[in-house]
């Protein structure tokens, strides 16, 4: 199993998925800009993480965020919230002056939205419809070569033989986002919560 980028979650049984990226900046400055609580940031290894949060990394209200670097990306890891995705203007904060890309997936529902400089400019959402579809961008979408290479067509809607959670995983890395695995299981990793709304 690779454990690098994000293919390594085709397989895996994941309940929540909720994830920001943005380029050009550290961990630290994204947890910054998406509002963590400055005196709860620390690097924690994978004990103290657990000792800490583990008693709220499945409460949706207790805003739980790890944080790392892939390449020229910093991530942040939503474990008990899904503020990437509720409305744009997270995303939009984020990525003022560089880009950013919100990926988010659970049980029901799957989004996919990027931004530059502070504009959302594509937003795929399965649950809101069962065909593909551009939200920002329609059929002149940011993603349409990309999506056509994987076998997606928005001018028919079909989401092609990934379906919608592995094709947003795969525009995701087109843009080149990431995770390492090893950073969520193994490795000690930035973490805070983030200020409620």
């Amino acid at each position: 199993m690779s454990v690098t980028g994000l293919g390594w979650m085709f397989g895996m049984d994941l309940p929540l998925v909720s994830l920001t990226f943005v380029k050009g900046i550290t961990a630290l400055e994204l947890l910054q800009r998406m509002g963590a609580d400055a005196t709860t940031v620390a690097v924690r290894d994978q004990d103290d993480f657990h000792d800490e949060f583990g008693s709220r990394l499945f409460e949706l209200d207790a805003f739980v965020v790890s944080a790392g670097r892939w390449g020229d990306w910093a991530w942040a890891w939503e474990h008990s919230s899904w503020r990437c995705v509720e409305g744009t203007q997270l995303l939009s904060d984020v990525s003022a002056g560089t880009a950013g890309v919100a990926l988010h997936f659970s049980e029901g529902p799957a989004e996919f939205r990027y931004a530059e400089d502070g504009q959302l400019l594509s937003a795929f959402s399965w649950e809101a419809s069962t065909e593909l579809e551009d939200f920002v961008g329609g059929t002149s979408s940011r993603f349409a070569a990309e999506l056509r290479k994987h076998g997606a067509d928005l001018e028919t809607g079909d989401y092609g033989p990934l379906g919608p959670r592995k094709l947003y995983l795969r525009l995701a890395e087109e843009v080149g986002v990431g995770v390492d695995y090893n950073d969520l299981s193994i490795e000690p990793v930035l973490s805070a919560q983030l200020t409620p709304p």
